[in-house]
């Protein structure tokens, strides 16, 4: 199911800044990350392939490709793909899933990869981009678009709805009890619907929006105003699953192992219990392609 976005103003204050450095966690975990973390409709990369014009010539930049999980259909469908990636161990997963006549890794942060005089007609990155630094992010993208190029960020937003999202609100006190520092990341579809009505004239606001920073940094004058589309899909986990996915977000990460092995297992129980192991998490992806002004 696709939705189409209206652009609107937005406003941003008050938020804490993120703690950039979480996003280096990843790499610790990069085959479960593989494995656990869900993909994207592949609808979305057929509109985007549209929406950029893009064909087997095209050059495209992925920022923060992990272990290749949105780089699959990219591939798929015959582009090739430079990613730049910060780890190590995420780069080398996809290094091995893919053709290296059509993919390759710089292991960089975005912030510090040095293009050497690159230019794409398509910057894209999925679930990552918020790891940048605001102060950077928009102004590099813009300078390693090729006149006519495009900047896709794509993101996967829990819905309040589901098994999943009950299983969430049921252990929501043992979490905190924990010391995770939990948040309520599911929207109900309203919600979604009005963060993105309310941020949309701006890919940099609506980003923030859908992921706080704790930044007023916005695009600006660097990208016009985003054409957003949203797809609703569900995907269905087992206990193991379920507690695999969660064990790949950096809240996580960061617990003491022992601690976390013992929320796990209070969790697991529940699941099993009260859900009979089966936990559907219904999503709705956001994706937002902006033309280099």
């Amino acid at each position: 199911m696709v939705l189409a976005v209206t652009p609107s103003g937005w406003d941003n204050r008050g938020m804490a800044p993120r703690d950039l450095s979480l996003g280096r966690t990843f790499d610790e975990v990069a085959a479960d990350y593989d494995r656990f973390r869900p993909r994207y409709p592949s609808q979305a990369f057929e509109d985007l392939g549209e929406m950029a014009g893009l064909d087997a010539h095209s050059r495209i930049l992925e920022v923060g490709c992990g272990p290749g999980v949105a780089t699959e259909a990219l591939m798929a469908r015959g582009w090739s793909v430079l990613a730049v990636e910060p780890g190590a161990e995420l780069a080398r997963v996809a290094l091995e899933k893919f053709d290296s006549r059509r993919f390759d890794v710089d292991v960089a942060t975005f912030d510090e990869w040095d293009p050497r005089g690159r230019r794409f007609d398509l910057v894209v990155s999925a679930t990552a981009y918020h790891w940048v630094d605001p102060e950077i992010r928009w102004r590099k993208a813009a300078e390693v678009l090729d006149e006519g190029g495009h900047l896709a960020l794509l993101t996967n937003e829990a819905l309040a709805e589901g098994s999943f999202h009950d299983f969430m609100e049921l252990t929501r006190d043992r979490r905190l009890a924990s010391g995770v520092n939990d948040r309520d990341d599911a929207y109900d579809t309203e919600e979604l619907r009005s963060v993105i009505d309310g941020a949309s004239a701006d890919i940099g606001a609506l980003w923030e929006a859908l992921s706080a920073q704790g930044s007023e940094v916005v695009a600006g004058d660097l990208f016009a105003a985003p054409e957003v589309r949203l797809y609703r899909w569900s995907n269905t986990y087992s206990t193991a699953e379920a507690l695999g996915l969660l064990a790949t977000y950096s809240r996580y990460l960061v617990m003491d192992r022992t601690r976390r092995e013992q929320l796990f297992a209070q969790l697991a129980q529940v699941a099993d219990d009260d859900f009979a192991g089966r936990l559907q998490r219904r999503y709705v992806t956001v994706m937002a392609v902006a033309a280099r002004a």
